[in-house]
């Protein structure tokens, strides 16, 4: 999200003034205070924070996993070259990271709604 505008001596940026405000607004924001004080909420009422890799999650289809660049339509299309699904391409990607999050916590289940599977409680130590 913070690369350069800046360009080359062959192909220069456009709007590098505007792109480097936009830059420092982002880095400005604190993303490692955000995580903790959302570790810190989720912990406070019982819920448990997964972090998903996001690679290739816009480009894999939510129905038959296939990874292609070509499916990506445009920035808010995706249209799956293998089966056909079609979806909003934040939607999809969406659900992707929700499937590789409850893949992560062990709950499985459909990629919506809740999950079919739970896992047992934890016992503690008297």
């Amino acid at each position: 999200m913070t690369r350069s505008a800046k360009g080359t001596l062959e192909s220069p940026g456009r709007n590098v003034r505007q792109k480097a405000g936009l830059n420092r607004s982002i880095l400005d924001k604190g993303w490692g205070g955000f995580l903790l004080a959302l570790e810190n909420a989720a912990r406070h009422h019982g819920a448990t924070l997964v972090k998903v890799n996001p690679a290739y999650t816009s480009q894999r289809c939510s129905r038959c996993s296939l990874v292609d660049a070509r499916s990506r339509e445009s920035q808010a299309r995706f249209a799956c070259t293998g089966c056909g699904h079609r979806d909003n391409a934040d939607v999809n990607a969406a659900k992707n990271i929700l499937a590789a999050g409850l893949a992560v916590t062990g709950r499985g289940g459909p990629a919506s709604g809740r999950p079919t599977k739970r896992q047992p409680p934890e016992m503690h130590a008297a």
